[in-house]
């Protein structure tokens, strides 16, 4: 098939990055025919034929089913129908841009984003999923382009921010990539994740006061996600807050009980407070729960002066009723 007759029909690749000096041809004005050998919508013309919405609907369920072959066909039949019927085929040339990005083809998802693009600009979606996918093959500079375009036509959507943020920090550029997510938590204040991830990049910028802050924020929005509250838990102790870092690693073992490092965290933390016998407990639990963990073992064997042939002795910890590992209480 003629790539000039129909740009629906898929290139053959082996997961080749996208590039606009390298489309290989200028795109037709007119890139879809009325049949072909991938149409879904061949038949009687006097039927009732799929609208372009329930064919993208299709395409959408065949995804989740991980059936590729049979969403792009769907996609593809959206995007003639819309065509046919003459209404905006931009979000279904994006919806079949992602299935290909989603299979691992980039060259024809980079077509389908650009005709996107070309045949309407001014939306955000279109820009946002070729930043996406400039984004998977480490085009930076053309993703941060392509994000802040997205942000033009849609600067409240915090995802896009949050995204655009991601690839300034693997640009190196960590001021920009903090006001970026400055921006972020102002559109979603609520929200723990993008808390979190503030107050992660304040902690790489050493500004840990701030950090500490976001992630009381994360903690507060997000209460059931351990790591949040081990991520607190290690800024409370970069300044030295080790009975608030104690307390914050102890709410994320309540949340997971059989994890090692956080007894090890916890372990290394009562150290700090000299609660010895707190310590050795938390690193006799790590040493249960990962007896491959060599570090954690050295570490109990050199603080508490136990041999590695007893650390599996399960009569050594205190259990709860729910055979979890019991939580000693706080000393006056």
């Amino acid at each position: 098939m003629d790539e000039r007759d129909d740009d629906l029909a898929p290139v053959a690749e082996e997961n080749a990055a996208p590039t606009s000096g390298e489309a290989g041809h200028e795109e037709p004005d007119d890139d879809v025919r009325d049949s072909d050998p991938y149409s879904t919508l061949s038949g009687d013309e006097d039927e009732a034929q799929p609208t372009a919405q329930l064919l993208s609907e299709q395409g959408e369920k065949r995804l989740d089913e991980g059936n590729i072959g049979e969403a792009l066909d769907k996609y593809r039949g959206a995007v003639r129908a819309a065509r046919k019927t003459g209404e905006d085929e931009s979000d279904h040339r994006v919806n079949l841009g992602d299935a290909y990005a989603y299979s691992g083809q980039g060259l024809n998802a980079f077509r389908q984003y650009k005709r996107a693009i070309k045949l309407s600009p001014r939306k955000a979606e279109p820009h946002f999923s070729m930043g996406e996918l400039y984004h998977r093959y480490g085009r930076l500079p053309s993703a941060v382009h392509e994000y802040r375009t997205a942000l033009q036509f849609a600067p409240d959507n915090a995802w896009y921010r949050y995204r655009l943020s991601e690839a300034l920090l693997q640009m190196g550029d960590l001021p920009a990539a903090i006001a970026e997510l400055e921006e972020t938590v102002k559109l979603k204040p609520q929200d723990g994740f993008y808390h979190f991830w503030l107050g992660d990049l304040y902690g790489r910028a050493e500004r840990f006061d701030e950090a500490i802050r976001e992630l009381q924020q994360a903690t507060l929005f997000a209460p059931y996600d351990a790591y949040y509250n081990v991520r607190l838990g290690a800024f409370y102790r970069r300044r030295k807050m080790y009975r608030d870092a104690a307390l914050a690693v102890r709410q994320a073992l309540r949340l997971a009980p059989k994890n090692a490092p956080y007894h090890c965290l916890l372990a290394d933390l009562y150290s700090d407070l000299r609660l010895d016998d707190y310590a050795v407990h938390h690193y006799q639990a790590a040493g249960m729960l990962d007896d491959y963990d060599t570090e954690q073992l050295h570490r109990l064997r050199v603080y508490a002066g136990i041999e590695s042939e007893d650390l599996l002795a399960l009569e050594a910890f205190e259990l709860d009723a729910n055979g979890d590992f019991a939580m000693p209480s706080d000393r006056e």
